[in-house]
């Protein structure tokens, strides 16, 4: 086991793990639930003999121009996928590196990258040769990490490490021969190349920091570049498209009839115009697909403004192909006049967070907020955006968006703002009827006790700037918090904190039997007998798997049982007259578990990043 902490990205923190559920079980399998079209498309790419590949949890083909989807047999969620000359297939992966398939994605072969390396982009330039950028998800990330801009002269079969070691960078472009950029989150993270990446710059002005790079086209000897983050919901905070008429040195601002809110997700050219993809925005006038026949100097809408996309592409057989957040896959063969929708083959629905209120099932996942009647057979959605939610004694949901505290009293059939945090981030819990926390990401923990109308920021002292994303309140009434940090513990009601473990990042907590316990990254469960003094491994049973027995989720039931949820090794299920952690029968090994409840009906439930599955 890797002794270092490993620190996951905004993408998993955002994850809404639940916990505190309530029935018994019959012995029956774990089945799926039906979805929404709510493929979140991450990338696209044409091969030669016209078939199309998309990535959505899973990697796709289209061997009729889109019309219709099968799988491949790709392991892992894909986030960039490219067509190399010879005609091999790689795919970059959420925390599982580069596979490789030469023959259309019927087997896949990792390639020498290890786990929890993100891979972003993949090109290859005219030379044959194949870029890569990676990022790691460690908070001491060792100095052999994988990170910064890879390169490959075989054809994708080994890969070296270029000068760029940067661990903030998430793209790697070649908008014209000889200029190969790479683009990331950190400070001073552009970086430019004249030599076919032998040397890097970071010589360039007039790009905003900390927002990477989407795309680089270049059209008429200008380059352009979409600043924004597709990948991540929370960061694709816009930036807009800027101009270069000096190669890559200097950039100017070109997005003159694109609003501030606008989020700019991809970029590509078609025949001799730029098309530019919208994601995330609130206002639908922000959304859908934008046009420029000058060179950039101004832009119109010209349709899918009820979408979120994530990307846009030109195909060779002259279509342009725009990726959804959570409405599959849009062609166009009119450049852009008119749209058909496909990919209903394309399963992928990403969620976070399940709730249950009054014979409702509510889902909080990338795609927005969704509500289905019990037992599920069709969800409607019913807001736009993440947010955390949270089922309130008196029946009410509130839900954290952007920092504002929102109330619904119909089931989420309208909702009211009824406080402004003004932080980005937050998780909330109900640890009695008079106690709701907010967890805010490096702002510290809020409370409010009357049932979130008001909100007092607990004096956290040093530890305010934690990454907190769980709590509890134990039978004794001690206030626990966990997350990156570790674990505080407050014996007074928040009056003073102190840290526990900060070596254990804890992604749950619950409690059976006056025994707390703890699920976390790379470490498994730890309980506590001493009301959260001091904290056991317990894990017996579990088996440790390429995640290194990662626990996302906890539940406890009525009939004393614990039930938690791992990152892909499956579901298990402690019973208070056994010794060990037993497999749940589940079948559910190639699952990112995200959380597990327990509703109404002693039906278990829980969430992932395929979908939701319950057992009755």
């Amino acid at each position: 086991m890797k002794e270092h902490i490993i620190k996951i990205s905004f993408f998993i923190l955002s994850l809404h793990i639940l916990s505190g559920c309530q029935g018994q079980h019959q012995e029956t399998k774990w089945g799926k639930l039906p979805a929404p079209i709510s493929a979140q498309i991450r990338c696209f790419a044409e091969a030669h003999d016209g078939t199309f590949y998309a990535g959505a949890s899973e990697l796709y083909k289209s061997e009729d121009k889109g019309m219709t989807w099968k799988p491949t047999n790709l392991e892992g969620m894909p986030l960039e996928i490219l067509v190399t000359e010879s005609g091999t297939l790689l795919s970059g992966t959420y925390r599982s590196g580069i596979f490789r398939s030469i023959n259309k994605g019927e087997s896949w072969d990792p390639v020498g990258f290890e786990n929890n390396v993100y891979i972003f982009k993949i090109l290859q330039t005219s030379d044959g040769r194949i870029f890569a950028s990676a990022t790691f998800t460690s908070a001491e990330t060792p100095e052999d990490t994988q990170t910064g801009v890879f390169i490959s002269e075989d054809d994708g079969l080994t890969w070296q490490q270029t000068s760029i070691t940067d661990e903030n960078i998430k793209g790697v472009f070649n908008p014209k021969q000889g200029i190969i950029f790479a683009s990331g989150t950190g400070e001073n993270s552009f970086y430019r190349s004249f030599d076919n990446g032998l040397s890097w710059s970071t010589n360039v002005s007039g790009l905003p920091d900390t927002i990477p790079i989407s795309a680089i086209v270049e059209l008429k000897g200008n380059l352009f570049a979409s600043v924004g983050d597709p990948q991540d919901a929370a960061r694709t905070i816009g930036g807009g498209i800027y101009k270069s008429e000096d190669d890559g040195l200097t950039w100017l601002k070109s997005d003159n009839g694109l609003s501030e809110n606008t989020k700019v997700s991809d970029l590509t050219i078609f025949e001799s115009s730029l098309f530019v993809s919208t994601g995330y925005p609130i206002h639908i006038g922000d959304r859908g697909v934008f046009k420029s026949d000058d060179l950039g100097q101004t832009w119109q809408p010209i349709g899918l403004n009820d979408s979120q996309l994530r990307l846009i592409r030109a195909t060779s057989s002259q279509q342009l192909v725009a990726g959804s957040n959570f409405s599959s896959v849009f062609i166009s063969a009119n450049k852009g006049e008119s749209w058909l929708q496909t990919g209903k083959e394309i399963e992928n629905w990403s969620v976070f967070q399940v709730i249950e209120n009054n014979n409702y099932l509510f889902a909080n996942g990338e795609s927005g907020i969704w509500r289905a009647s019990i037992p599920v057979k069709e969800w409607k959605k019913i807001r736009i955006g993440m947010g955390s939610l949270v089922k309130l004694s008196n029946g009410n949901i509130l839900m954290a968006e952007n920092g504002v505290i929102l109330r619904t009293e119909n089931n989420g059939d309208t909702w009211e703002p009824i406080s402004d945090l003004k932080t980005e981030m937050i998780f909330l819990y109900e640890l009695d009827s008079n106690l709701i926390v907010a967890c805010a990401q490096g702002d510290g923990i809020y409370y409010s006790t009357n049932n979130g109308q008001d909100w007092i920021k607990y004096n956290m002292g040093e530890f305010e700037k934690g990454r907190f994303r769980t709590a509890i309140k134990t039978s004794n009434g001690t206030l626990l918090v966990g997350g990156t940090n570790g674990t505080l513990r407050s014996a007074d009601q928040g009056e003073t904190w102190e840290n526990i473990d900060d070596e254990f990042y804890v992604w749950s907590f619950v409690e059976s039997d006056n025994v707390i316990y703890a699920g976390g990254y790379a470490q498994g469960v730890r309980r506590s007998t001493d009301d959260g003094l001091t904290w056991t491994e317990f894990n017996s049973g579990i088996r440790e798997g390429d995640n290194y027995l990662t626990v996302t989720a906890l539940c406890t039931t009525s009939d004393n049982s614990l039930i938690c949820g791992t990152l892909g090794e499956g579901i298990y299920k402690f019973e208070s007259n056994d010794s060990l952690w037993r497999e749940y029968k589940t079948g559910l090994t190639d699952l990112v578990n995200f959380g597990i409840i327990e509703g109404d009906k002693r039906t278990l439930y829980t969430t992932s990043d395929k979908g939701i599955f319950e057992r009755k």
